[in-house]
């Protein structure tokens, strides 16, 4: 368990299903309490049928500067506000050569501008309160390597580490820390769908697995033990960090063979 400067709140966008939900389940555990940001009424219900007594969900969409400011009036009722969590996203292909304007558009409000306006009221509350917020960004490997139909998605994600950068170096002389989270292929309701509807399942599977090194997908459990370390005091030195939560695909440039007798270990979920 994360030891806490104090009992305090952390705001998580996107937290109906998946990286979101495992996230605020995680920092609820830990003793925070959670407001959770979700415009899916079925996931805000799920949130608060599994964080009832320990979160509060702010109904809306994270493109909506009031939505984000109901979160921080949340947060500070409970507060401390000590923690924000920008996890909210939106996947959409396309390429520079036949884009289309409003599905840019779109990727780039919610993956970069509603991050951006997140930590812009994150820190305001912080600085006003006196506080040393932590500030965790749900970035993506897509931020550091490109993949071949995914322009905007790409683009948006790389601005999400410059973000974080720059947070952790302005504010930090007011102690504030920042750090980004680049999730590999995770196995979220939304990947799941995706694998159903492809037109062989279990070769897009396998082709999702072998991304990463550990040939496996990861799980949002995962991710959401990196965030809880980066918002707890064990992490109190770091920050301005990228950590890949992505089972080693970022440490690699081809999928080469293994040494023989390697292969098929340790390749269950959770390592």
């Amino acid at each position: 368990m994360s030891s806490l400067l104090a009992p305090g709140a952390a705001v998580v966008t996107g937290a109906g299903d998946g990286i979101g939900l495992a996230i605020a389940e995680r920092l609820a555990a830990d003793g925070w309490f959670v407001v959770g940001v979700e415009r899916d009424a079925r996931g805000a219900e799920r949130f608060e049928e599994l964080l009832a007594g320990s979160g509060a969900m702010v109904c809306g969409d994270v493109r909506t500067e009031p939505v984000l400011e109901a979160a921080v009036a949340s947060g500070e009722a409970h507060g401390p506000l000590l923690g924000w969590v920008n996890n909210a996203a939106l996947n959409r292909r396309g390429t520079l050569h036949e884009p289309v304007a409003d599905e840019v558009r779109e990727v780039f409000e919610v993956n970069l501008l509603a991050p951006f306006w997140g930590c812009s009221l994150a820190v305001r509350s912080f600085l006003e309160h006196g506080v040393p917020g932590r500030v965790v960004n749900i970035s993506s490997i897509h931020a550091t390597d490109a993949f071949p139909g995914f322009a905007a998605y790409d683009t948006a994600k790389g601005g999400v580490n410059a973000l974080t950068r720059y947070l952790a170096v302005e504010y930090g002389v007011a102690g504030i820390r920042a750090n980004a989270i680049a999730p590999g292929a995770i196995r979220t309701e939304m990947l799941a769908k995706a694998i159903a509807e492809d037109e062989d399942p279990p070769r897009m599977q396998r082709e999702m697995e072998l991304l990463h090194p550990l040939e496996r997908l990861g799980t949002p459990a995962e991710v959401a033990a990196v965030a809880a370390f980066l918002l707890g005091d064990e992490s109190s030195f770091v920050s301005g960090q990228v950590l890949g939560v992505d089972g080693g695909a970022t440490a690699r440039a081809i999928r080469l063979d293994s040494a023989p007798g390697l292969a098929g270990g340790g390749n269950a979920d959770g390592g």
